[in-house]
């Protein structure tokens, strides 16, 4: 074996004292390896060290399947969440690091499944402290993998260059055997290409010993594969298309097989568009699963089958739509809205135009944007003959969009019908959407006692109908925990915020975890437990990030601006809230929006007042806790408007003490709510001292051998809040491991014993 790689030596070296790093090893363009990872393997077993490989597989780009996860577990694990995979395959390394250094290698990030591919570009950076070398290989041109080389990247990652690459080509063998193994893959099962064939595979051995003997197949065990990918690329490209696309769509027939979904999948993404309706329905099927893991590989799955399809069909326009739809789980929910506007709902049956402008809707719910979503549905209901299950999810939304706009009323109105005939229903989950939804109109109205009593019903039925996901905030324990803060039992929110979120994630929901963190910020900050509730907010604001959810940044910030201000951080909070602006149309959170401005206003807040003088309702302000509602309240006329609406919801509301006395604090004090009160100013900026309590509870934990599990359990918080009390640590201490704090906390001890 040639000498080991000086960046190989470099990176185990700082793993052997516990530091972490990146490598990046560029793969041969003609095996799609890297012979550094042969190097690396062999230098870190001969330290002891952990090692775990994921395998290189050209058709894991459309698997739901984590091949980490399954690395780490040694066996097939069901994969319904690829935020809940990231989790688990934290805590599996968390775990395996305490015992020794770990060393994980990607064989090939551009061919990585999408679950495996979120941990990669995300895991690093999270578990930072702990003596784990990532090694990924990576392709030098585009890739699918390039955000996550950027990321990596970011964090200093080393790239180890390629060997100079084997020019000398194999020659012109263009045997049927090699173009059939050319559609398949880079490997390929020799049956498979037999049957493809028509022939036995006794019938193909004097052709694989000749392709064998001349070098340009390997017998890798179980499959043959192609020696130099190039010639592999060659043979394919050199196929008509209309060939490739046939051949394609044959090579899926004959791996219909349990366990190769993802297989018949690709290749029927590259295949015709006479797709039978089998065919269709696996690959909606994958989409779907695909989605639960990776919304943006589902989209991009989906654009690729609907260009199988001419525009003018409904495939196309199904699969288009589709696509959007999985988009707007993204960061991308700009470009799945323009994508739907472009589409010419011209030649499209009723049904399939008002299924598109459901979807369109929603997306513009996602963004705030209640009054555009409002007009696609009404359109969309105006169309006869669409059915009546579309018809039920387009009157549910528009419902929605009238909370939203504060149009109560209106709401009833179009609920009415759908609650009654919801109650009647033989569907657990479609129950649950009822007591969920009731409990919404009961709360925008000030109903507060009725509104928890419909959300505790919700709650107690969820887990019949768990194979329904909501989304937040309507998931029933956090549409509950967020009720009980605005009533006398405010108290029961943070228990059932802490297991609520554990039970989502089980349930395949923790795509919602920001907002989990986000109310829970909420939560804490009104008991003035301020540095915790700061830190669950800034956890909301990094995993959202790290997850590109983008939904609900503009309301965390806003929440993270009034802990920070309430900290004594008015510096913090006014950069928080410098891009922020309330629109002439309002959307679901920019109460919060409103609150913030108000507590960071440095030369007035008369504009916000103007603001909420003309849009706040009862509805807008129960979007808001109580503690929230003196801050609205201007110490001047003419804005009174707030003031008679709070008036109003304590009337209502008179059975909660804690809305009543909202009200009152609001009409005796004003906008002196609103005022700077420093709770947490003079703490040292950084060394021992400067660490808030659960900061030193948790590096406590840690210099004791806890592992953030361990941890999170110990204190009733979330594992990521742990990694962000943990990094606030390591900011503060100037340190980067847990080596590191754990001498620091050594050597401290002993200087205060002598």
């Amino acid at each position: 074996m040639a000498p080991v790689r000086p960046e190989i030596v470099d990176a185990l070296a700082r793993l052997k004292h516990g530091k972490p790093s990146v490598v990046l090893a560029e793969l041969d363009p003609s095996t799609r390896t890297a012979s550094v990872f042969a190097q690396l393997r062999s230098a870190a077993q001969a330290m002891g060290f952990g090692i775990v490989v994921v395998s290189a597989v050209e058709s894991d780009q459309l698997s739901a399947r984590s091949r980490l996860l399954e690395a780490l577990t040694g066996c097939d694990v069901p994969v319904s969440d690829g935020r809940a995979v990231t989790d688990q395959v934290a805590e599996r390394l968390d775990a395996i690091s305490q015992k020794s250094p770990v060393v994980v290698v990607i064989e090939d990030a551009h061919w990585s499944d999408p679950g495996t591919l979120l941990a990669l570009r995300t895991l690093p950076e999270l578990l930072g402290h702990l003596p784990i070398l990532w090694a990924v290989g990576v392709d030098a041109g585009d890739s699918r993998a390039d955000r996550v080389v950027a990321a990596l990247k970011r964090l200093g990652a080393t790239t180890v260059t390629a060997e100079p690459a084997d020019t000398r080509s194999p020659g012109r063998r263009p045997i049927a055997l090699l173009q059939i193994g050319a559609v398949i893959g880079i490997e390929f099962d020799l049956d498979v290409a037999a049957r493809v064939l028509d022939r036995s595979v006794g019938s193909l051995l004097g052709e694989v010993d000749n392709a064998l003997a001349a070098g340009v197949l390997i017998d890798s065990g179980s499959k043959l594969r192609f020696a130099d990918a190039r010639f592999r690329n060659s043979l394919y490209d050199a196929l008509p298309s209309s060939v490739r696309k046939a051949l394609h769509y044959e090579v899926a027939g004959q791996m219909a097989l349990p366990g190769a979904e993802s297989e018949v999948v690709w290749h029927l993404a590259h295949s015709t568009g006479r797709l039978a309706e089998d065919d269709l329905a696996v690959v909606r099927s994958a989409i779907g699963r695909l989605g639960a893991v990776a919304p943006e590989d589902a989209a991009e799955l989906a654009f690729q089958v609907s260009e199988l399809f001419a525009p003018s069909d409904t495939h196309h326009v199904e699969f288009i739509t589709t696509a959007a739809r999985h988009l707007g789980d993204t960061s991308r929910v700009g470009e799945a809205l323009s994508i739907l506007e472009r589409l010419n709902v011209r030649g499209l049956s009723n049904r399939e135009e008002a299924r598109l402008r459901l979807v369109a809707a929603r997306l513009h719910q996602a963004v705030g944007d209640d009054t555009e979503a409002m007009s696609h549905i009404n359109r969309a209901l105006a169309l006869p003959a669409i059915g009546a299950e579309l018809e039920l999810a387009l009157l549910k939304t528009k419902a929605v969009g009238h909370v939203n706009l504060g149009e109560i009323e209106a709401a009833i109105q179009v609920s009415r019908p759908m609650l009654r005939s919801a109650r009647h229903s033989s569907d657990p989950a479609t129950k649950v959407s009822a007591d969920l939804f009731a409990s919404q109109l009961a709360f925008s109205r000030a109903r507060v006692t009725t509104a928890l009593a419909l959300a505790g019903q919700a709650v107690s039925s969820v887990e019949v109908s768990a194979s329904r996901p909501l989304h937040a905030p309507r998931i029933p324990e956090l549409w509950l925990a967020t009720v009980l803060l605005s009533s006398d039992r405010s108290d029961e929110a943070s228990d059932l915020l802490l297991e609520g979120q554990r039970s989502s994630e089980r349930r395949g929901l923790a795509w919602s975890l920001p907002y989990w963190h986000t109310v829970r910020a909420i939560e804490r900050w009104m008991h003035d437990e301020l540095d915790d509730a700061a830190a669950e907010a800034e956890t909301a604001l990094h995993v959202a990030d790290r997850l590109d959810i983008v939904r609900y940044l503009e309301l965390t910030r806003s929440v993270l601006a009034v802990i920070e201000i309430d900290r004594g951080n008015a510096t913090v909070a006014r950069r928080l809230m410098a891009q922020a602006k309330l629109p002439h149309r309002p959307r679901a959170y920019d109460m919060w929006t409103a609150a913030a401005l108000v507590r960071v206003a440095s030369d007035g807040a008369d504009d916000v007042h103007r603001w909420l003088d003309s849009h706040a309702n009862v509805a807008r302000l129960m979007t808001v806790p109580p503690k929230v509602w003196p801050g609205f309240v201007p110490l001047r006329p003419p804005f009174e408007r707030v003031q008679s609406l709070l008036d109003e919801i304590g009337h209502i509301s008179h059975d909660q003490r804690v809305v009543v006395s909202a009200v009152a604090a609001a009409r005796s004090a004003g906008t002196q709510s609103s005022a700077l009160h420093p709770k947490s100013a003079g703490r040292a900026a950084s060394g021992w001292d400067s660490l808030t309590v659960s900061e030193q509870r948790v590096a406590g934990l840690v210099v004791t051998g806890h592992t953030n599990r361990a941890i999170a359990e110990q204190l009733h918080v979330s594992v990521h809040t742990v990694g962000t009390h943990l990094r606030h640590v390591f900011t503060k201490l100037d340190i980067n491991t847990r080596v590191e704090l754990t001498r620091l906390a050594l050597q401290r001890g002993t200087e205060e014993t002598v």
